[in-house]
């Protein structure tokens, strides 16, 4: 039917006035060409999905004529039009061809470009044509195609072998346009071009080069623009035009393709092809400076992977190779003292105007010490300052590299664990202004350790933010490690900063995600964290199992993630009162804690706390009290020290550790003047979680002096902050604690009315009611 008689048959069915109704008729017309079928077919399609639609305030059909236009065609309707395409003048099909070349739309502005770079004389006349046709829309300042069908039936009614050489013509063509207009994006879709062509679709040989080069821009461009799947594609189109006899007459191309290759295969988390391009280097590569990219990215990729022993070992050995020796001959005091005394000597400004290093090879070994670094770190922390050294005596002599800053980050971490938190924050400052002047190559691996430092100065809770910027950087570089490790110690620096529960649940299970989008669900990490998410839905109360496939593994191979194991379970144990689980798990901690990570990290706080108060309470139960007390005291003074640094974030934890110390003492005036600070600071402080935990263990001193009254007082106050933070679970252990420890006339009046009010809100949150 024409267009005045559908607009009749709308205007009927609808029961609205025709003048009404002509510009949905119209719309409608040019996407079935007025055939009845597809016009009601349409017209339901509409209403299901509520563009067309009964108002009852005005008592009439609506509809909203720019979603309907958007509107793809239902398929069979689409099917309809593809036949039409047959029907259509040839200049108007090869029109249709040339765009399909470019996907399902193309933005007008680029359809200007090809009529000018391809000399297509009346492109746009042709496809005005099509969109009266209703194959095409304009829209939104885009060329579309109405369906996908319709794209590939224009796309498809060139045979095969043409299709490849226009693309090859096309993609030539417009590469040379792009380089006159020094247009990236006609780059880019020039190379889309080619490498849609193919090999097969070169007939000089000779081009193959220049081919090869242009993939190799296209892929640098995108790497520039974090684009590490798009820019690998590009790399690895390159290699694929390239010759026999490549390694031979294109050297440094090859090397140069088969480097960047590796680096992004790396970064995409596919290790077999970054094996496979390693291969090749190493067999081709008339150097060792040649193959040290490669290797650098090898030793990464094994660290990546969990296996930090062949990682280092495979460092250290190239290192050798070029000359340089980390001397671990000497005690570790002896190369602290070495290093501190070598920086002495300079001050921040000058270490800061340090002059560039420009040593290629050097260059590259800067980077695998920092690799060796951060292995080292998690499981051989004593060589740690012998790496640093090295970072920090060969950025001043041979000058500053990318690398460098993070020689100053590791050696501000190692300072402040050793106990000297202001040097240690100078030092992480320092590395952090280094980036400005060496540029961010690192600087998602410095924010990260640099902000861990902080936490011991500044206000945990501010940490948040900077580890969001580490995060950041990482995936600029495509340093998926480190933006991994700053979301690991931000959910982190989010529990020990009383963050609630459900919201800890929702991050960790992002975390998770991350992970395994950038096939990373083998990772350390991901282990780690997986721990802590077993802890948070026992004290949220879920009965949601966390199954770890590869935890035993990393426990046998890895003293980080083993440490983390043992806290986890001594931890948790301690949460729920089950006193057997807690000492067996903390005595295993104390008997591994020498060979943990090197670095002064967030998790320490907690280690420091929980520890503490797991030795004292251990204390007061077991024969062996004089050792557990001093595990306890050693625990309190670390988180004094720290407290000297950030009241803030430690000085509650300090006064708890205090509190208990003095109940193991048995000097009970003492401790009720310090858990009354421990909670007045957790609730200035803001961490609800420590201001419950304090009630909550003031509580079992008032009821073991026989203070039943102030005991329930205590115990009410930690459930209600319990409740708040989210851990139901908890809160049902304690009240069931309570109801077995206290006559019910007791704590019917107070503890009890309230402890079921809250269950009941409990429950409703958990269910979602």
């Amino acid at each position: 039917m024409g267009e005045e008689t559908l607009n009749a048959m709308v205007s009927e069915t609808l029961r609205v006035l025709p003048r009404l109704t002509r510009t949905l008729a119209n719309i409608i017309y040019r996407k079935t060409k007025g055939n009845p079928l597809f016009v009601s077919e349409l017209m339901l399609s509409l209403n299901k999905k509520r563009l067309l639609f009964p108002s009852l305030s005005r008592r009439r059909w609506e509809w909203d004529n720019e979603k309907i236009m958007s509107q793809k065609l239902p398929d069979d309707v689409a099917v309809f039009f593809t036949q039409s395409i047959a029907d259509l003048p040839s200049n108007v099909r090869i029109s249709l061809f040339h765009i399909s070349c470019f996907g399902a739309s193309v933005e007008i502005a680029f359809v200007a470009t090809l009529e000018v770079a391809l000399e297509m004389r009346g492109l746009f006349d042709n496809l005005d044509i099509a969109v009266d046709e209703g194959l095409l829309e304009k829209k939104d300042g885009q060329i579309r195609f109405s369906h996908d069908r319709i794209q590939e039936a224009a796309y498809n009614a060139v045979p095969a072998d043409e299709r490849c050489l226009f693309h090859h013509v096309c993609g030539m063509t417009l590469a040379s346009y792009s380089t006159s207009e020094s247009d990236d994006n006609i780059l880019l879709a020039a190379v889309n071009q080619i490498n849609l062509g193919g090999p097969a679709a070169i007939q000089d040989t000779s081009q193959s080069s220049n081919i090869a080069t242009i993939n190799l821009r296209a892929g640098q461009k995108a790497m520039v623009m974090s684009d590490f799947g798009a820019a690998y594609s590009y790399f690895n189109n390159g290699i694929s035009f390239l010759q026999e006899g490549h390694w031979q007459e294109d050297y440094d191309l090859s090397l140069e393709l088969f480097d960047l290759a590796a680096r992004c295969a790396l970064t995409n988390g596919d290790i077999v092809s970054l094996k496979l391009l390693s291969q090749q280097v190493i067999a081709h590569g008339r150097s060792l400076e040649d193959k040290l990219n490669v290797l650098y990215l090898a030793t990464y990729a094994l660290a990546f992977s969990s296996r930090l022993p062949e990682s280092i070992e495979k460092s250290i050995g190239v290192l050798t190779k070029l000359g340089i020796d980390l001397q671990e001959s000497r005690s570790t005091e002896a190369c602290i003292q070495e290093t501190m005394a070598l920086l002495s000597t300079r001050t921040d400004d000058e270490i800061l105007n340090t002059r560039q290093m420009t040593d290629p090879t050097m260059i590259i070994a800067m980077k695998f010490l920092t690799k060796l670094e951060s292995g080292m770190c998690q499981i051989k922390p004593r060589s740690v300052p012998f790496v640093t050294q090295q970072i920090i005596e060969l950025s001043l002599s041979k000058g500053m590299s990318p690398m460098s800053p993070i020689g100053f980050v590791y050696l501000g971490s190692f300072m402040a664990k050793l106990g000297d938190i202001r040097s240690g924050y100078r030092y992480a400052k320092l590395a952090l202004s280094l980036l400005d002047k060496v540029g961010r190559e690192c600087a998602g691996e410095v924010i990260c350790i640099a902000t861990q430092v902080k936490i011991f100065v500044e206000p945990i809770q501010a940490a948040l933010e900077h580890h969001n910027d580490g995060y950041a950087a990482s995936m600029v570089t495509g340093d998926i490690f480190n933006a991994l490790l700053n979301t690991i110690l931000k959910d982190s620096c989010m529990y020990v900063a009383g963050v609630k529960l459900q919201t800890m649940r929702e991050e960790y299970d992002k975390f998770e995600r991350l992970a395994k989008e950038n096939n990373q669900s083998k990772s350390i990490l991901l282990v780690q964290v997986q721990q802590v998410q077993r802890d948070v839905l026992r004290l949220i109360g879920s009965d949601e199992e966390v199954a770890i496939p590869e935890e035993e593994k990393l426990i046998a191979l890895n003293s980080s993630v083993l440490k983390s194991f043992f806290f986890r379970n001594a931890h948790i144990s301690f949460m729920f009162r089950s006193y057997d689980e807690a000492k067996e798990y903390v005595s295993k901690f104390y008997e591994c804690r020498e060979n943990a990570w090197a670095n002064l990290m967030v998790t320490h706080v907690n280690h420091a706390l929980y520890t503490g108060l797991l030795s004292f309470w251990v204390a007061r139960k077991s024969r062996d009290a004089q050792c557990w007390i001093a595990r306890g005291s050693e625990s309190k003074l670390t988180l004094k020290r720290w407290a000297e640094s950030s009241p803030w974030t430690f000085e509650n934890k300090w006064y708890l550790l205090e509190a208990e110390e003095s109940f193991s003492h048995n000097d009970y005036e003492a401790a009720k003047v310090f858990y009354k600070q421990a909670i007045s600071s957790a609730k200035f402080h803001k961490f609800v979680h420590e201001e419950a935990l304090a009630y909550e263990l003031a509580a079992y001193f008032y009821l073991e002096l026989g203070e039943v009254e102030q005991s329930i007082e205590y115990f009410l106050a930690a459930h209600e902050r319990y409740h708040e933070w989210g851990a139901f679970g908890k809160c049902n252990s304690l009240f069931e604690f309570v109801k077995s420890s206290f006559s019910p006339t007791s704590i019917e009046s107070d503890f009890l009315p309230i402890c079921i009010a809250t269950d009941c809100v409990s429950k409703q949150t958990m269910t979602g009611n």
